[in-house]
């Protein structure tokens, strides 16, 4: 990872990537309590600290505006139903109305992700095989939609059409956010299992963080005074078995029955209002060999979090599985942050769970600005050589709410964190808290930033390689049909790939310049949702176009350029002025793989296999075929029908006047 004092040595030379992270070590050792040494030094002087602040500022200086910005981006806004974002009326139709409304505006201004609450407290805001419908989405607990839909079905269907991205947002340990708990629907787990209820007596003093003294200041600042504004909190007991158990089969009943790109959870752990010896009888029932009773309390949200890990491992590993928690993980880390230790006062060890491995992405709450003792410049960078340290993802989670309340933030502040995480190694995008308080309402023109100069361009939701690393095949006959006023681009489908994936979203890419540099997002058309084959732009302009495919992890496949149909004067389609010859798939193979072929006019075809050397192995086709698109399938075999070894082989089509070879590969 380059480093800030490096950048600074060759006078400001700018490079692909800072970072504010200065540690010639980016691998952190991890301690027996999860711990990291990250590379802020204690021993690092304040003139260093001001030079990499300096140099922080040249960085964003030589922004200039009007950036293209990455192809690869997490662009996401939390949709809240506590706030609430969502819903505005109890009215179905309306309903309805907002979420096309709310998913219209993130298209429009460049983002890709929703992050939508579907679990308050306890309760659905869909239609749950374990807990009643939420009061908040009809006005009663426990009472359907009516006429019936289900919000969370409707939003993943409306967000896919529109190509983005749907994360299942859930508050794993509030009871309720109704004050009346008898009021909640028998079937509410707090009326059915009330032995796993813990009550809580909150505390003013540190947030229950007796090592700093300034954590009530910084709970009052995040805008969480006690989260619910009561004198106790209720919550489902993290320590006992059967409620992780409970918690586990909620998450996991989302992620069998719904099309969801990713589940969310966010950081109501132990309350943010201290915790005494509420506990204390279960600690004693269900010890699992601690004596510490803090450790014990961290290791309850632990097992919580490899418990959902694992599960949606077995079931759908492509699913996403991140978490928000608070923005400090402890006072002091790193140097010259302080703040409340969310490791001791709420029992949040995200460090624990990157040392483990369990969980795709961290959200961490940075809801201040650059400088002061929460230094958005200094907390950043951490977390971000955190996470990449470990192979996962940052996406950073903003207050753009403090643009217009009585924080009173500058019109520049949002917009230089976002500068800042794009030049810092390890930070792959941002999300925002939340929608109609901070976004929708454009507060200092925020919005405006993002779609004339930030998000201009849109971006693909970034790649997990510790996930999936197989891209999808290509799409098939990609044709371009120009008139005076309008392209239209077409295709089909692409083949199944080798790890059974297919095509969830299309990229379309246009250029002046042939061929187009599909890594230049400048080029991207739209990204088209899977069910769509089809792209028009209303254009005059001579543009050249290309398209990609995309499976649920954002592996982008080969590009196929369009090729030319020209339209006559009768309004007769002809065929392309070429033939072409697409990859094959799967490939590598075994024990087939597709070959797919398009023809322009009728002529004599020979489809072979041949060796290293040239030698021909198989003819797969030899025969006269008219114009159109065409599939051989090769086995494996030889002309004797004998299975060849295994290894690189070409395949060649010839036809009149033409000629392509590619090469395929062979397992064995």
């Amino acid at each position: 990872m380059p480093r800030i004092n490096q950048w600074y040595e060759h006078q400001g030379k700018p490079r692909t990537h800072c970072s504010a992270a200065l540690s010639e070590d980016r691998r952190a050792q991890a301690g027996s309590n999860g711990e990291l040494n990250h590379p802020f030094s204690s021993r690092r002087s304040g003139t260093r600290r001001r030079i990499n602040l300096l140099v922080l500022t040249i960085c964003l200086i030589n922004l200039t505006m009007g950036e293209i910005g990455p192809k690869y981006e997490f662009r996401a806004v939390w949709v809240a139903t506590a706030a609430p974002d969502f819903p505005l009326s109890y009215s179905v139709s309306a309903q309805q109305n907002e979420i096309r409304t709310m998913l219209d505006f993130l298209k429009a201004n460049g983002l890709n992700t929703v992050i939508f609450q579907i679990r308050p407290g306890c309760d659905a805001f869909y239609d749950s095989n374990y807990e009643p419908w939420s009061h908040l989405l009809t006005g009663t607990s426990g009472q359907a939609p009516n006429p019936f839909y289900d919000p969370l079905a409707y939003f993943i269907d409306q967000a896919h059409q529109r190509g983005i991205e749907l994360h299942a947002w859930f508050n794993p340990y509030r009871i309720s956010t109704i004050s009346n708990l008898s009021s909640l629907d028998p079937s509410h787990v707090y009326h059915q299992h009330p032995q796993w209820v813990l009550t809580i007596t909150n505390r003013s003093e540190n947030g229950g963080d007796t090592t700093n003294m300034y954590s009530n200041t910084l709970i009052m600042e995040a805008g969480i005074p006690d989260r619910d504004q009561r004198s106790t909190t209720v919550i489902l007991d993290p320590g006992m078995a059967v409620v992780r158990e409970y918690i586990i089969n909620v998450f996991m009943d989302v992620v069998n029955r719904y099309q969801v790109d990713g589940v969310h959870m966010d950081d109501y752990f132990y309350p943010y209002g201290g915790i005494a010896d509420e506990d204390a009888a279960t600690f004693a029932v269900e010890p699992r060999g601690f004596t510490d009773i803090h450790d014990w309390r961290r290791d309850n949200i632990n097992l919580l979090v490899q418990g959902i890990y694992d599960s949606i491992q077995v079931v759908k590993p492509w699913v996403k599985w991140g978490i928000s928690p608070f923005g400090i993980w402890k006072n002091g880390y790193p140097p010259g942050i302080v703040g409340m230790s969310s490791y001791s006062a709420i029992y949040c060890d995200p460090m624990a769970w990157l040392n483990a491995g369990t969980v795709d992405y961290l959200t961490p709450q940075l809801y201040w600005p650059f400088g002061g003792p929460q230094d958005y410049g200094i907390l950043m960078p951490w977390w971000a050589d955190s996470t990449s340290t470990h192979d996962r993802h940052l996406y950073v989670g903003h207050a753009p709410y403090r643009i217009s309340d009585y924080h009173n933030w500058p019109a520049n502040e949002l917009p230089n964190q976002i500068r800042l995480n794009r030049i810092t190694d390890g930070c792959q995008g941002s999300v925002f808290f939340r929608l109609r308080n901070g976004m929708m309402n454009n507060p200092k023109g925020f919005i405006d930033s993002l779609q004339t100069d930030l998000y201009r361009y849109p971006a693909i939701s970034p790649s997990m390689a510790w996930k999936d690393t197989i891209p999808p095949a290509p799409p098939c006959s990609v044709y371009v049909e120009i008139t005076n006023d309008e392209h239209i681009i077409s295709w089909h489908s692409p083949v199944t790939a080798i790890d059974g994936d297919t095509a969830v979203k299309y990229v379309v890419y246009r250029s002046l310049i042939e061929p187009i540099d599909i890594d230049d997002p400048s080029n991207i058309a739209s990204i088209v949702p899977g069910n769509i084959h089809e792209y028009i732009n209303s254009t005059a302009s001579l543009f050249h176009y290309a398209v990609t495919a995309l499976d649920q992890l954002s592996n982008e496949s080969e590009a196929v350029s369009a090729a030319n149909l020209s339209i006559d004067d009768r309004g007769i389609v002809s065929v392309p002025a070429k033939f072409l010859l697409y990859p094959n798939s799967p490939n590598p193979f075994n024990p087939t793989t597709s070959i797919l072929y398009e023809l322009n006019v009728t002529s004599p075809i020979e489809l072979t296999i041949l060796d290293l050397k040239g030698a021909q192995v198989a003819t797969l086709v030899s025969e006269i075929q008219a114009p159109g698109s065409y599939t051989a399938v090769w086995n494996g075999t030889n002309q004797n029908g004998k299975q060849v070894a295994g290894g690189a082989y070409f395949y060649r089509l010839t036809g009149a006047g033409f000629s392509a070879t590619r090469k395929l590969i062979l397992l064995k």
